[in-house]
Order: C-alpha cells, then structure tokens, then sequence
C-alpha cells in the first residue's frame, strides 16, 4: 500500500496527539502537515490576555479535572504538581508534549486554512483525495493534496450567544466569557451572569471576590451548596425591557417574571460547532451550532471516510479522549484508503436486521474479497 499523506488542522491538544500518531508510523505516512492559526501550540489552552483573538482562557482559570485524569495516557504529567492545575502549566504540559517527538517542524504557524475540498476519484474503487487551501500572513494561497484530513481545530472559539428580545435596549455592557480575562475592571458592579455551568459558575465566583453583585441567571435546578455572599441566584433573562431593565423567566409561585438593572450582563453561553474551511452539503453533512451529523462513531462522515473529526464530543475527559479516538483510527491505518460508503448491517442468522446501522466495506489487505466488520 502507498505511504498515505496526511493534513493535520490545529495544533492543540488533539491535532499534537494526531500528528504524534502518525509520526509514530512513518512506515505507513509520511510527516504530518499541521495547520496552525496562530503562533503557538495548545489552542485554546494557549492564553492569549488579548480580545478578540482565537483564545477563551482566563487569567486565573484552573482545570476543573485532575491531572490524573486528564493527562494523555502515554504521557504523563508532573507528578510533582498540584492535581487541579492553573492553565500555564497546561500549557506547558503541552509544549512537552509538542517535544516528543518533535513535531514543531511539521507545523506551519500563522497559516489560514482557508477551504477542504474532496476530489472523488472514480475508478474500480471510489477512491477520494482531498485539496486543503491555505494562506500565510503575507495572503499568499497554497493548494496540496491529502489522502486524508484530521480536523482537529476545536470548538471553543466562536461564542453562543442566544437570542434575547430587546437586547439592544440594555444600557450597560454586553459581552460573552470569550472575552473575559479577570475580574478586577468589574469591581463594585452589578453584573448578570447568564448561564450556571463550569464557566459561568467559576467567573461569579471571582467576580464576587472583587466586591461585584452577581446574579447567576440559569434554568438548571437550583445549585444548593454554598455560594459566595455575592452571588444570588436567579430564573433565566427572557428579555431587555423598554427602560433597559432585565426582565427574567417567571417561576411557578409568581404571578409576573422579575426585573432587575445591572451594569453588565455576562453571557457563559458556551460555543457553536464552526468549521469555516469546509462545505456542509458538499460532504452530505449539517454543520449546526451544536451538532455535526451524520458522522460515524462521531468520528467521520459516512460518504467521506478519510475526514475525521477529532473531539467533538463535550462531557468526557479531553485528553484521553483525543488519544483513544486517534489510536482507534491508526490500529486501523492499514484500512486506509479502503473505506468506501458505509453499508447496512445485516445480521446473518434467523433473518434478523438492525436497520441503518453502519458498517464500512473494505478491501482485505490479504486478498480482493469485500468484508463488513
């Protein structure tokens, strides 16, 4: 089989642990190209105290996992460190990680990935390869060809920010946890923080450690451990009303929904699913905020099985996740280019089907025979 050529799409924690991967296995791929968009490894763990940029880290986030539990599994972090680490030494764990081997070569920094198109080749097999267009900073373009492509650029970039009537009504300052950085500009004031999860929760912790009045805005059910003196908490804002006040959500024991002023309204909203590069209904895909399917195992698109998109998935440890999807794909690389339109399973004995449930059709790498696993 041909030695495969392969493009790498961000150079954080999952596109380090694909391009280690394949560096691993020179025998089957040549070096990796890493597409990187800014001047750094570690993604989103790389701080950035600039707006506006690619970063989403603030000045004194620490992890919320444990080091234990959240380091790649062939690579430990310091023993020595505390187990809920600060986000530099995250970052320094991963510029480790970028050493060994050294992948910094295979990297191109300040390079726009700019469009991923596939090119279907039609002959005794439906073979596809893939054009990635890029720019460096100069606006210079570039196209090359890939066997296959890992898109591995994150989902904590572009915020979510929900719809609420009158928004442009509201007097005070409006913005998102993306552009958050520390606390201390927000000291005295009132401030509306929409949204109850690891950021929005964390963030009104510090806010209150600066003397700010924070309401914490959520339809969760209500937290009941203790909150800083600081913190109250309060039904979701469902509007801005005419004089600029938040109007909030009313709860079964009020006849009306509350309103309150606030100097600021802080949304911790999350992030939408973005991937500028590439063409949705080209690759039989929908690219939704939140969503991205069909995707097999959530890793690639059932008509383009040599896309893979690496950790989209939310509630799981990201490290180890990133590392058990790569190395699930390459204890599979002899497949590659293989893989052609998912089939349907169908169970052998007693007539029994389990409708729409995908398998992939191969050739045998020992013989020209179709199987389905």
């Amino acid at each position: 089989m041909a030695v495969q050529r392969v493009a790498v799409i961000g150079a954080g924690a999952a596109g380090l642990c694909a391009a280690r991967h394949i560096l691993s296995r020179l025998n089957r791929f040549t070096p990796p190209v890493v597409f990187e968009l800014s001047d750094n490894v570690g993604g989103t763990w790389c701080y950035d105290e600039r707006v506006g940029t690619c970063s989403s880290i603030y000045r004194d986030l620490r992890t919320n996992l444990p080091k234990e539990v959240m380091m790649f599994p062939d690579f430990p972090f310091d023993p020595q460190l505390d187990s809920f680490l600060p986000h530099q030494e995250v970052q320094r764990y991963l510029e480790r990680y970028c050493r060994s081997p050294d992948l910094r070569p295979h990297i191109r920094f300040n390079t726009l990935v700019e469009k991923v198109r596939p090119v279907v080749m039609t002959t005794e097999e439906r073979m596809t390869s893939w054009e990635v267009t890029s720019s460096d900073p100069s606006g210079c373009q570039t196209t090359e060809t890939f066997d296959s492509v890992f898109v591995c650029s994150g989902h904590y970039s572009d915020p979510h920010i929900p719809h609420i009537p009158g928004i442009d009504r509201f007097k005070g300052q409006v913005l998102h946890s993306h552009s958050y950085r520390c606390a201390e500009p927000f000291s005295g004031q009132s401030v509306v923080v929409l949204g109850a999860k690891a950021s929005g929760l964390d963030i009104s912790i510090e806010l209150a450690g600066v003397g700010a009045q924070v309401t914490l805005s959520h339809g969760q059910p209500r937290l009941t451990f203790p909150l800083p003196a600081g913190v109250q908490q309060s039904s979701p804002v469902v509007a801005v009303e005419e004089d600029g006040r938040l109007r909030f959500q009313r709860l079964e024991q009020q006849t009306d929904g509350s309103e309150a002023a606030a100097d600021v309204l802080m949304f911790c909203t999350g992030y939408n699913f973005r991937f500028p590069y590439l063409d949705g209904p080209e690759l039989g895909l929908q690219i939704q905020d939140h969503l991205i399917s069909p995707l097999y195992r959530l890793l690639m698109p059932p008509a383009f099985p040599s896309l893979f998109f690496i950790g989209l998935c939310k509630q799981i440890c990201p490290f180890p996740n990133f590392h058990c999807q790569v190395w699930l794909l390459f204890r599979s690389c002899s497949l590659w280019p293989c893989w052609t339109a998912p089939c349907l399973y169908r169970l052998g004995s007693g007539g029994r089907t389990r409708p729409g449930e995908l398998c992939w059709r191969r050739r045998s790498v020992e013989s020209s025979s179709a199987t389905c696993w």
